[in-house]
């Protein structure tokens, strides 16, 4: 009766894991498609236009007083034509809007645009935004671009571009001068090791030149 007991108990414990296991590994969501016959599935699928976007300002690195010029491209890689994009801009702190092109308009650190993109092609905007005081720890200013369906808060598609701040350029060269010395001494370590090596083996070689000219 006991080993019953513990079997049944074994199997109980071995249950619980695969229940935990399937529930939590990312792939068993993945898996669930919706049915053939799931005309609202498919609707919604179907809605969702395929797009790419991509942000740049031509610089990679920024401080106070400059002006930014931003190019923001949103291309409709699919075969249907994408209607009521939301198109938007992130400014982020230190950086104020100055103008945007297609009827662009800024409202809570955001530039929006709402626009149509035929299948195959693109739609490009710009944006020009002057860089302000920023916080003393912020070592980069970056904006963030993203295309979706109008009235939804869940974008299609993302991108980002940054530019080094004055504080990230400093933080880069005191990462660089903190590591300087240690790899000094690397190499010192290295170089001296490989120098006992070499001395060692000349001692090895020297001693059997040794013992094959005058053999015991």
């Amino acid at each position: 009766m006991a080993v019953i007991t513990r079997r049944a108990a074994a199997l109980c414990a071995l249950g619980t894991v695969l229940v935990v296991v399937l529930a939590s590994h990312p792939a068993a969501a993945s898996t669930l498609k919706p049915h053939p016959d799931d005309k609202e599935g498919k609707a919604v699928a179907a809605a969702v236009p395929s797009l790419s976007i991509s942000i740049d300002n031509g610089r990679t690195t920024a401080e106070e007083g400059d002006r930014l010029t931003y190019t923001v491209t949103v291309r409709n890689v699919g075969t249907t034509r994408a209607r009521g994009l939301d198109l938007t801009q992130t400014l982020p702190t230190g950086l104020k809007f100055v103008s945007a092109d297609g009827r662009g308009s800024a409202s809570k650190g955001q530039v929006h645009w709402s626009v149509d993109v035929p299948p195959g092609k693109d739609a490009t905007f710009h944006t020009t935004a002057e860089v302000g005081a920023t916080p003393e720890d912020l070592l980069r200013l970056a904006s963030i671009a993203c295309a979706s369906i109008e009235g939804s808060d869940k974008p299609i598609v993302c991108a980002t571009h940054s530019d080094q701040l004055p504080a990230g350029a400093a933080a880069e060269a005191a990462a660089h001068e903190a590591a300087g010395p240690v790899t000094s001494r690397l190499w010192y370590a290295g170089a001296g090791a490989a120098l006992l090596a070499l001395l060692l083996t000349g001692l090895l070689l020297l001693r059997r030149a040794r013992l094959r000219r005058h053999p015991s």
